[in-house]
């Protein structure tokens, strides 16, 4: 298997993540819900550096899991429903290509009651290793 994938419903810069991939990726995100007659996510910058810091402590592990307290992390937001998506390719667009055939990475991807988004990815070991936390 060329890339591994978890999904659930519920700082300063760092060496190993190079700028623009969270654009690039909220960038395929949005593409795909334009697609679907849904809303673009905004992003939340705050919620990325969270997304940011656990990715790098996937890679760290090299191993996926979701963020344990990803609840405590979205109230301060006001959220009333949230999800993350996390995973380790090679690509971003693979990663969302990825997402999209597996029923719960789209069913949060495709979420339409979800308005906002946390992005972290971090290259390191030869991968990109990506979260994706979205709120509403």
């Amino acid at each position: 298997m060329v890339g591994a994938l978890l999904g659930s419903v519920w700082a300063p810069a760092e060496a190993g993540a190079r700028p623009g991939y969270r654009a690039r990726l909220l960038r395929l995100v949005n593409e795909i819900r334009d697609n679907h007659g849904l809303r673009r996510l905004d992003l939340n910058l705050r919620l990325s550096r969270y997304a940011r810091k656990h990715s790098w402590s996937m890679a760290r592990n090299r191993q996926l899991f979701h963020s344990a307290n990803l609840y405590t992390v979205v109230r301060r937001y006001g959220a009333r429903t949230w999800g993350e998506n996390v995973g380790r390719t090679t690509t971003l667009r693979q990663c969302v290509r990825l997402w999209m055939k597996s029923p719960s990475h789209r069913s949060n991807l495709l979420n339409r009651r979800f308005r906002k988004t946390g992005i972290g990815v971090v290259r390191s070991g030869g991968w990109l290793w990506i979260t994706q936390i979205y709120y509403g």
